[in-house]
């Protein structure tokens, strides 16, 4: 299956640039180019009318600057990437209001059109993937995953998975429904708050459980026992916590 070619239009006032990159754009066969304007209003009534993935836009032109024109594409319906092409790098700043692709700075080279292209191709494929994610959460109803930091980086996990969270020294270790435990590089009260369940709860100075797990309580002893399927853990609880539990008036406490 080939891969859809990206369109794009040039606006420039200036025909020498347009050609030096039409020629540029001759190069890559991603890129379809369907016209060019030396007139910034010319060149947006053929944004409106063309829908390009992609506009090469010059910044300092009459009637019309880019910053402008920018600005209008930004706060339309329409979904154009711009590319902001200019001699001047001065407008660097003020131009992050349009929240450009890139911004190249004349005279530039193919490869850095290069980079435009592949950085065009990870915004699509990322913008997909949340399309899909967004879909999938809201027709199969799932729990939104939750990204907590390791030491490989980091692993997503399901908040109604987590048994446990206990601390160990600045980081902690959560517990998971199906018997693995996992070293998260984060204190274990952010780990909580961030995985943003009324299930979870305080046990004690150093651990938050999930009472959906809780399946014995023993006061004697001051543990709570949570279990799922063949795994089970205790953890020491304080007198807040067993109070809480006592209130809840749904465990069995022994």
């Amino acid at each position: 299956m080939s891969e859809k070619q990206i369109t794009a239009i040039i606006i420039d006032d200036n025909e020498d640039a347009i050609a030096l990159l039409q020629i540029y754009l001759q190069a890559f066969h991603e890129i379809k180019l369907l016209g060019t304007s030396l007139s910034p209003r010319k060149g947006l009534k053929m944004i409106k009318k063309l829908a390009p993935d992609m506009v090469f836009l010059d910044i300092d032109m009459p009637d019309m600057n880019g910053l402008e024109l920018g600005q209008i594409v930004l706060e339309s319906d329409i979904k154009t990437e711009i590319v902001f092409t200019t001699a001047h790098s001065q407008y660097a700043f003020p131009a992050l209001t349009i929240k450009p692709l890139d911004y190249l700075v004349k005279p530039f080279s193919p490869a850095d059109l290069i980079t435009v292209i592949n950085r065009f191709k990870q915004k699509q494929k990322t913008e997909e993937f949340e399309r899909k994610m967004d879909l999938l959460i809201r027709t199969k109803q799932l729990t939104p995953k939750i990204k907590l930091s390791n030491r490989n980086g980091f692993l997503l996990v399901n908040p109604d998975d987590v048994m446990l969270i206990r601390a160990e020294g600045n980081y902690c270790r959560i517990f998971l429904k199906n018997g693995k435990d996992e070293e998260v590089t984060q204190a274990f009260f952010i780990v909580a708050d961030l995985l943003n369940s009324p299930n979870i709860v305080k046990a004690n100075r150093s651990a938050f459980l999930n009472i959906q797990y809780i399946t014995r309580i023993e006061k004697k002893r001051k543990v709570v026992c949570l279990t799922h399927q063949k795994f089970s853990i205790e953890e020491p609880m304080n007198r807040s916590a067993l109070s809480y539990f006592e209130k809840l008036n749904c465990f069995p406490i022994s």
